[in-house]
């Protein structure tokens, strides 16, 4: 059976088809029965999985996050999103090794990436740091950006909420550093290098927190430290390694990426206290606020004029209005 893309599934259809998993997890149900829950996906989004007690008796597995998977089983859908139950799954590896036929196995298919291209988008923050954000702090953002290009390229923004792919972390960086471009030229009197050099730092930890880019999970500082705090160490050594000639100016980059969360309730250890600060965290959650809500709305196969519940936003979102543009620059073609 042909690859089908999990944007095109719908509730009652049956699959017999590879997938990524991105997140594996054994959990029990009220009645202390074992199953194991899946997040699995491929290049248009993921789903979450269930296979329940009698088929988890049966799973070869374990089965872990980067795994490629075969799997059979029927659409169905939960508070308005499509959920997968699984009658039988089994790794690739382990199909290969018993000679089973894989002629239908793409692994290209699999991997969801930022639909942009990601050397252009790199290129573009380069060009804005060199050109438009001041020694120091411009020097700054050129040796962090130069130190860590290769893992900016492959990084998701998030394990699961927003951004959550290849490029994820870049494409979330630029959206946030062109809202705030534009924002500057609203609010002029701010200091614009700080502000640019903000958004274009303010989740590098990001890089440290998450691994395997494919199917990211956090790691041992990710889970301990957390992307802020890692993020802030990682600017403040690149600093002292350029023996960085303003102190006060410093200071103040390192207070927006350790506020960027805007409140401690969200991860911050500080409240934004400079405007620029404020205006960095409104911006980043703007974007993952619009990227989630795209998302959600792009995952619902409900009735009706809104979708199910987001835990997340907290709220349930409407389906009507006008069509979103394609690309925010017509100029900009999207990676194939």
């Amino acid at each position: 059976m042909p690859h089908q893309l999990i944007s095109h599934l719908k509730e009652g259809g049956a699959v017999q088809q590879y997938f990524l998993v991105r997140q594996a997890e054994t959990r029990t149900t009220k009645s202390g029965k074992p199953f194991l829950s899946l997040v699995l996906g491929d290049k248009s989004g993921a789903l979450v999985a269930r296979v329940w007690d009698d088929v988890y008796a049966k799973c070869p597995g374990p089965f872990a996050p980067g795994n490629h998977v075969f799997v059979q089983g029927k659409v169905s859908s939960y508070k308005g999103e499509i959920q997968l139950i699984v009658d039988s799954i089994n790794t690739v590896e382990a199909l290969r090794v018993q000679g089973k036929d894989l002629r239908h196995y793409d692994p290209e298919l699999l991997c969801q990436a930022t639909p942009y291209d990601r050397e252009a988008l790199w290129q573009e923050l380069w060009q804005l740091a060199e050109t438009q954000i001041r020694p120091p702090l411009g020097q700054l953002v050129l040796k962090v950006l130069d130190r860590y290009r290769e893992e900016f390229l492959v990084c998701p923004a998030a394990l699961r909420y927003h951004h959550p792919y290849l490029g994820g972390l870049l494409e979330h960086t630029w959206f946030v550093t062109r809202h705030a471009l534009a924002s500057l030229t609203i609010y002029p009197d701010l200091n614009r290098d700080l502000v640019l050099a903000g958004a274009i730092l303010h989740d590098l930890g990001k890089i440290k927190e998450l691994t395997n880019p494919a199917a990211p999970e956090r790691t041992v500082p990710g889970h301990l430290l957390g992307h802020i705090v890692l993020g802030w160490d990682m600017v403040r050594a690149e600093a002292q390694g350029l023996e960085f000639s303003d102190p006060t100016l410093l200071v103040q980059l390192e207070h927006i990426i350790l506020s960027h969360h805007g409140s401690m309730e969200f991860g911050s250890p500080i409240l934004p206290k400079t405007r620029e600060a404020l205006l960095v965290n409104f911006l980043d959650d703007l974007d993952a606020k619009l990227k989630m809500m795209s998302q959600h709305l792009e995952s619902d196969t409900g009735e009706g004029d809104f979708t199910g519940y987001n835990r997340a936003l907290q709220r349930d979102l409407y389906k009507g209005g006008p069509a979103a543009a394609a690309d925010p620059e017509p100029d900009r073609e999207p990676e194939q």
